[in-house]
């Protein structure tokens, strides 16, 4: 049986899995294209996993992600086309980024990470902009940093 998809997209930046769930059009590939540049711009593993959408299960109490074999390696670069790109074939996921409309972010949040629930397994949250990558990557770095506490900054 083949897993659910989520409209989301995967990377891992370094050792973390970061599933970017949002709307069409919220820039959940440019952000994924910033963050995986920005890691290896650090010399660090940047890869995607899966553009667009993202099947995921529990395994372990650890949530898993891969790409459909349809969309495998492939991203759609908006104004470009469809590429091919270097990829992960599955990821663990350590973090959900989920974008949202600037205005529905509290500006000082009583936590830094909301929790969810994916497939019975609780995942910290960080809440991002929609379609501006450089404050979703600042928010991102910082929410790894809280996560990994002692662990390299991959971004």
């Amino acid at each position: 049986m083949t897993p659910p998809a989520v409209h989301a997209n995967c990377v891992v930046v370094g050792t973390a899995g970061l599933l970017i769930r949002g709307g069409a059009g919220s820039g959940k590939t440019t952000l994924s294209d910033i963050l995986i540049e920005a890691a290896r711009a650090k010399g660090n593993l940047g890869l995607l996993v899966a553009d667009d959408y993202t099947h995921v299960a529990a395994a372990d109490g650890r949530l898993e992600a891969h790409a459909p074999r349809t969309i495998e390696g492939r991203m759609e670069v908006r104004g470009f086309g469809v590429v091919e790109t270097r990829f992960l074939p599955h990821a663990q996921v350590h973090l959900l980024v989920e974008l949202k409309q600037a205005d529905a972010i509290e500006r000082m949040p009583e936590q830094a990470l909301a929790t969810t629930c994916l497939e019975g397994v609780h995942l910290p949250v960080v809440m991002c902009p929609q379609n501006d990558p450089e404050h979703s990557l600042r928010l991102i770095r910082w929410a790894l940093r809280h996560l990994f506490p002692k662990g390299p900054d991959y971004i």
